[in-house]
């Protein structure tokens, strides 16, 4: 092959890769009108207005948003047919770390929070490999942007990360943080190593987009891993 035909070649996967990823694979963030309707369904609105700037408001705020999303139905997981997204979870009536994940992060960036999704995995192999879908055990979780910092806030359990003064911990922090640890739940899946990932959304292509084949991302929350 001469190198032209490479070049030309390589040009044509790299376009098809980019457009295949960022257009079937890319999470959409945007909260929709049927995403206010299921946020305003938990009640928080008293709590979370005009909170900005008060760390203690703040986290009032989100402390009253996970308890309203985990307060809904069980902790069943979603086929991989379900859409992870408000209205359908509560429609549903139980879904598990994804659903509520969803459901946090969409609840605190309509109440003007930065969010950044995260993948927790137990190490199997190596980093490369835990990105495949191999049976590992898996959690999803947010970080929520505060006035001092990024705050660790779990989508099943009901525990927000903070060292002993109260500051803020993400989950990087906490899982080196013996005081944060000790109120991470459950206990042993925070017991060995884990590999942690902004921006991974599924292993699978199936929650939120186009239902392809895939690992689903947000791309500006992907640059937090660097």
């Amino acid at each position: 092959m001469n190198r032209v035909k490479f070049i030309f070649l390589l040009f044509i996967f790299v376009l098809f890769g980019s457009a295949y990823g960022f257009l079937g694979l890319s999470v959409d963030n945007t909260i929709t009108e049927s995403d206010a309707r299921a946020i305003s369904t938990l009640n928080v609105q008293d709590l979370c207005s005009a909170v900005h700037g008060d760390y203690a408001k703040e986290l009032s705020c989100l402390i009253a948003i996970q308890r309203a999303v985990q307060s809904i139905g069980d902790k069943r997981c979603a086929s991989k047919a379900d859409l992870i997204e408000p209205m359908e979870f509560i429609k549903r009536n139980y879904g598990c770390c994804f659903d509520r994940a969803r459901f946090i992060e969409k609840s605190a960036r309509l109440y003007e929070f930065q969010t950044r999704h995260i993948y927790l995995i137990k190490e199997k192999f190596n980093f490369l490999a835990n990105v495949l879908p191999l049976g590992q055990l898996t959690h999803a979780t947010t970080e929520v942007l505060t006035s001092k910092g990024w705050i660790g806030v779990d989508s099943n359990e009901p525990f927000v990360l903070t060292d002993e003064s109260g500051n803020p911990l993400t989950y990087a922090d906490s899982l080196v943080n013996s005081y944060a640890l000790a109120m991470m739940e459950p206990k042993e899946f925070y017991t060995s190593n884990i590999d942690l990932i902004y921006g991974l959304y599924s292993r699978h292509g199936s929650f939120h987009g186009l239902n392809i084949p895939g690992p689903e991302f947000v791309f500006s929350e992907l640059l937090h891993n660097f």
